[in-house]
């Protein structure tokens, strides 16, 4: 068979594939399923980047928890490693989730209403993050004071400079959370129009 022939015979083939009723609507799926898996796996690579970073000092206070020697400070401690240990699990379960969506095999509605618990649930763990900051931020800065200098944060002198760099501090924490939250529903935004998209 001469090579004419075959582009022929292949082109040939082509065509009749593109007319079967199904064939464009299941590449277009398969298409969309990857893309879709393409934006939960960036989802997915943040919330394991956070969830080692808050392991790690978990860890690293868990490790360290004999300095904290006072009641409040020991208190202190485990709120933060209380919270470092359940809410990165909590985020991270709902990625999962959003991972086990099948296009191909789903309707539309499963689909959004899948795509929406998923989302309800990164909602709330924003809530209680946004929620419990103003306690994260004393109860970190209170273990951080006590490991780094070896200080306790309830007998500093509380002066002007101090008393400006934790306010400044906890400012540019709640600032860092609302961008980390915008850019989140930035995402989930994106991941939402590309499922419309695709019905």
């Amino acid at each position: 068979m001469e090579l004419e022939e075959m582009k022929n015979l292949w082109d040939n083939m082509n065509q009749k594939a593109l007319r079967q009723p199904g064939f464009v609507q299941h590449n277009i799926s398969n298409m969309t399923q990857l893309k879709y898996n393409e934006k939960a796996n960036l989802f997915k690579v943040g919330e394991i980047m956070g969830l080692l970073v808050a392991y790690t000092l978990a860890g690293i206070i868990l490790y360290k928890f004999n300095i904290l020697d006072t009641w409040y400070l020991s208190i202190c401690g485990v709120i933060l490693v209380m919270y470092l240990l359940v809410m990165p699990l909590y985020t991270i379960t709902g990625i999962k989730r959003m991972k086990k969506i099948n296009l191909a095999k789903s309707s539309y509605k499963e689909v959004m209403e899948h795509f929406y618990s998923v989302k309800n649930r990164l909602r709330q763990a924003e809530k209680i993050s946004l929620m419990a900051s103003p306690f994260l931020f004393i109860a970190s800065m209170v273990v951080l004071t006590k490991m780094v200098l070896d200080i306790d944060f309830f007998t500093l002198p509380f002066q002007l400079p101090i008393l400006l760099l934790i306010v400044l501090s906890f400012i540019g924490a709640i600032l860092f959370n609302i961008w980390a939250f915008k850019k989140r529903g930035k995402q989930l935004q994106s991941v939402k129009q590309l499922l419309e998209e695709d019905n």
